[in-house]
C-alpha cells in the first residue's frame, strides 16, 4: 500500500511542481500562448492536483491507523507478535527518510510562490503525520494471526485472508501467499522474530484447511 500511493503521489506531484516553477518563474507556455502567471484556471488546476494528493494522503492515514488500532485489540487474535527488531530498525529508517522528502517538498513548494501554499500545507502536515506514526507506532507495531486473516501493522498494512488461498511459501526472505486467480500477496519475512516463527506456523497450520492449502518449505525459517 505504502509504496503504491507514494507512486501515485510521485506522478501527480511532477506536473505539480513544473506548474509550480512556471508560475513563479512567469515562463513561457508557447502551446498556450501565454505565461506561467498568466495561465488561465492555474489556481484551480494547482488545487485540483492538491486535493488529490491529499485524497491519497488520508486514506493512506486512515488504513495505517485503522491497522495500528486493530492489532492493538490482542484478544482478537489466536497470536499476536511485536515486529522483530530489525523490521523496527527498517520502519524507523523509511519513516524518517520519507517524512524529510515531504517536508522539503512543502518547503520548497512554499518557497518558489505562496499559491502553491495549500499544496506545501498538505506535504507538510503529512511529513508531521508520517513522523509522529512511526515514533508512536514503534512499540505497536505488529503482526496478528486470526482465524480469518492475517494483518501486518507496521509502514506497509497487509491483509492477508484466507479465502482463496492455495499455497503458503518461503522465498528470498519473503512469505508468500498465493491465491486462485494468480494473485499473489507477501510480507517480508523479517517481520516476524526468530523465537516466533515456529508460533507462528504453527497457528497458521491451525486456521487453513489443510485440503486446500499448500504450506510448503517453512519447515527451513522456523526454529
Amino acid at each position: 500500500m505504502n509504496r503504491v500511493t507514494n507512486g501515485i503521489i510521485l506522478v501527480l506531484f511532477l506536473p505539480l511542481m513544473a506548474l509550480t516553477i512556471f508560475i513563479a518563474f512567469d515562463l513561457p507556455l508557447g502551446i498556450f500562448k501565454t505565461t506561467g502567471a498568466q495561465l488561465p484556471y492555474r489556481a484551480e488546476l494547482l488545487l485540483g492536483f492538491t486535493l488529490l494528493i491529499a485524497i491519497l494522503f488520508t486514506n493512506r492515514s486512515i488504513k495505517r491507523w485503522m491497522a495500528l488500532i486493530t492489532v492493538a485489540q490482542k484478544s482478537r487474535f489466536l497470536v499476536n507478535i511485536p515486529l522483530s527488531k530489525d523490521r523496527r530498525k527498517t520502519v524507523l529508517a523509511y519513516g524518517l527518510l520519507e517524512s524529510s522528502i515531504y517536508c522539503c517538498i512543502g518547503a520548497g513548494l512554499l518557497a518558489l510562490t505562496a499559491q502553491a501554499m495549500a499544496a506545501a500545507l498538505v506535504f507538510l502536515f503529512y511529513a508531521a503525520e508520517g513522523l509522529f506514526f512511526t515514533l508512536y507506532g514503534m512499540k505497536k507495531f505488529s503482526i496478528g494471526l486470526s482465524s480469518k486473516a492475517i494483518i501486518v501493522a507496521d509502514r506497509e498494512v497487509t491483509v492477508i485472508y484466507y479465502t482463496g488461498l492455495r499455497k503458503v511459501s518461503v522465498r528470498q526472505q519473503t512469505l508468500y501467499f498465493d491465491y486462485v486467480q494468480t494473485l499473489q500477496l507477501s510480507f517480508p519475512l523479517n517481520v516476524i522474530p526468530d523465537e516466533c516463527r515456529q508460533e507462528f506456523q504453527a497457528n497458521l497450520e491451525r486456521v487453513v484447511d489443510p485440503n486446500k492449502v499448500l504450506i510448503y518449505n517453512l519447515g527451513t525459517w522456523k526454529r
